[in-house]
């Protein structure tokens, strides 16, 4: 059984007033070429007591009603990579056009329905870092959890204070498979013994979910056998080198590689271990090169005849230090690639064009990015390798987390939900369906019939409700079609689906009455603006004490904490960009979300 991250926290509370939420306003977001009508905030987070670990946050307030809709926190996954990503390639209320310099309207955006939260973590992540030392990026399972926790508890008590009795949920994808349910139970000791400030609680939803290491490894042979990838005298060989020529669904496959970090993964140099290791890489076959691994049936095609065909996902892995092949396209060509979706191959490209934006001075000037970080970082990246590279996994099966938290929230109609797009292969949806199945039966849970949902009276996936004996309801769901972003390849399911899961409405199917019209231009304003300086500061004391954990199992944690919508059409963009200012840093962008299963050759990087 995984050891229970279990923590009591001292909180010494000090007055404090609003004037960081006016002074994190964000005033003037360059390049925007739509009429916004919602507030947004951008500033940091205090993530240790002594104030000197500041993960950024990035606050879009609801399109609806911001001051009764609830909180939704966003976490993109990785380990290393940025939230901030996750609000422009996905679920926030902009788009990137494809050269970088002008945003244009989602509108599918989650802040139609709740003011959404995207937090840069951990330190290392996008614009966040120590201010004690900026290249420091060690980090493992317990300390993430504790960071997000206590950044969450600076974000209620002192930066945005309004928002500490409004109903919440915690979101996120990918790695954030160990990320929320860690966090989850921090969160559920924090308002069960009276030391974290919100205690409305309400839930939790993971997208694509690093959760069980071993069901999604053991669930992608089969995965990879029903799509085609295997060639029937090869499964006729797995069944017999690694079952046994026994049931084939009941077959651990896992149990014939090796590890020694659970990061990184090789075969044990069994016939097994061998096919095995084969489909946890795009390097050998039956993985070609140019298949991206984060959405099956996704395709960029490439103009330039001299470069292969891939994406920037695939590019992004071939870059990888551990890689031997490199990246082919520069900035320029990747602005014209083709593609089969309807978003004018938006996944192809949206990662570089976020990366452009991010790194304009005058746009980071409007986040108030703190020059500290520009001095010691000096360019925003979609994903940290080198988070990635230090990074120690302390939990490759998150059973017992959902066990706290399902046996001891007090939170009436506690709701949890599991989705997962049914053509990613790095997170698959039968691994997540697997360990929820698991988890269930342990508490007894009683499965619902598996039933289809809709969208504008299509299919839009599949839905499984588990319920038990108290209020918390389990749901299984997949999105049809989708990849591992779930948001960014089925925009319109998604939001109907994340309304209906804060709504509490079981039906999924339900719609929403959601405008999505595009909105007009932005009102005229005198081109002659001034450009705000970047603040600096030098790690102040925060304005309320954040909690010191004082009791845990997991002795480490205290230590370095202390020392330490669819395929639908979507809103057509302007095709001229309405800022002129071309300088443009490092665009750099690592894939926005990745996750690979991976081997010391191929290093699985989940990511969003």
């Amino acid at each position: 059984m995984i050891p229970l991250l279990i923590a009591v926290f001292l909180i010494a509370f000090t007055p404090c007033s609003a004037q960081n939420a006016a002074a994190d306003e964000i005033k003037n977001l360059p390049g925007v070429s739509f009429n916004t009508n919602f507030k947004q905030y951008s500033g940091y987070l205090n993530a240790n007591q002594q104030g000197t670990w500041k993960l950024h946050y990035w606050l879009v307030e609801s399109q609806g009603n911001a001051a009764t809709d609830p909180l939704i926190l966003w976490l993109n996954g990785g380990p290393g990579c940025s939230s901030v990503g996750g609000l422009f390639e996905e679920l926030g209320p902009f788009y990137p056009e494809r050269d970088g310099n002008s945003l244009y309207e989602n509108v599918f955006s989650w802040n139609k329905v709740a003011n959404v939260l995207f937090l840069e973590s951990p330190l290392g992540v996008g614009f966040s870092y120590d201010t004690s030392n900026p290249s420091n990026v060690k980090a493992d399972d317990d300390m993430i959890a504790l960071e997000n926790y206590q950044a969450l508890f600076d974000f209620f008590t002192n930066v945005q204070p309004a928002y500490a009795n409004k109903t919440f949920y915690i979101t996120g994808e990918s790695y954030a498979g160990i990320y929320l349910p860690t966090l989850a139970q921090q969160l559920v000791q924090g308002i069960n013994n009276g030391s974290f400030p919100n205690k409305n609680f309400q839930g939790m939803a993971i997208g694509n979910g690093y959760m069980n290491v071993k069901h999604l490894t053991n669930s992608l042979v089969l995965w990879s056998n029903y799509h085609g990838l295997i060639a029937l005298e090869d499964w006729e060989s797995i069944k017999t080198s690694c079952c046994n020529n026994q049931d084939v669904d009941k077959c651990n496959f896992y149990a014939f590689l090796k590890t020694t970090d659970n990061l990184n993964f090789l075969s044990d140099g069994s016939i097994c271990g061998n096919y095995v290791y084969q489909l946890l890489t795009d390097q050998s076959p039956p993985w070609p090169a140019n298949q991206d691994q984060y959405n099956f049936y996704q395709d960029c095609y490439d103009p330039l005849p001299t470069t292969s065909t891939s994406s920037p996902m695939i590019n992004f892995i071939k870059s990888h230090p551990n890689i031997a092949a490199t990246n082919p396209h520069g900035t320029a060509s990747i602005l014209w690639y083709d593609s089969t979706d309807s978003q004018r191959g938006n996944p192809c490209w949206s990662d570089t064009a976020t990366g452009i934006f991010l790194n304009k001075p005058e746009v980071q000037a409007a986040l108030h990015i703190n020059s500290n970080w520009q001095n010691a970082v000096q360019t925003w990246h979609d994903c940290n390798d080198n988070i990635y590279g230090n990074y120690t996994v302390k939990y490759i099966d998150t059973t017992s987390f959902f066990q706290y938290v399902i046996n001891n929230v007090k939170t009436p109609n506690f709701r949890i939900l599991v989705y997962n797009g049914d053509v990613d292969t790095v997170c698959n949806y039968l691994g997540d369906s697997w360990h929820i199945r698991d988890l269930a039966n342990s508490l007894n849970m009683t499965d619902q019939p598996r039933t289809p949902w809709t969208f504008r009276n299509q299919i839009a996936g599949y839905v499984q409700r588990y319920t038990g004996q108290s209020s918390v309801t389990i749901d299984v769901l997949t999105v049809k079609g989708a990849g591992h972003f779930v948001p960014n390849d089925r925009p319109g399911p998604a939001l109907q689906m994340i309304a209906n899961f804060i709504g509490n409405i079981a039906n999924y199917s339900t719609a929403t009455g959601i405008d999505v019209t595009p909105k007009g231009p932005p009102p005229s304003t005198d081109t002659t603006t001034t450009t705000p300086t970047p603040t600096t500061t030098t790690a102040p004391t925060p304005c309320a004490s954040i909690p010191t954990s004082t009791t845990t199992t997991a002795a480490s944690v205290t230590t370095a904490i202390t020392n330490t919508v669819s395929n639908t059409t979507t809103t057509t963009p302007s095709t001229t960009s309405t800022t002129t200012t071309t300088t443009t840093t490092g665009a750099g962008a690592a894939s926005s979300s990745l996750l690979l299963v991976a081997t010391s050759a191929v290093l699985v990087k989940l990511l969003l």
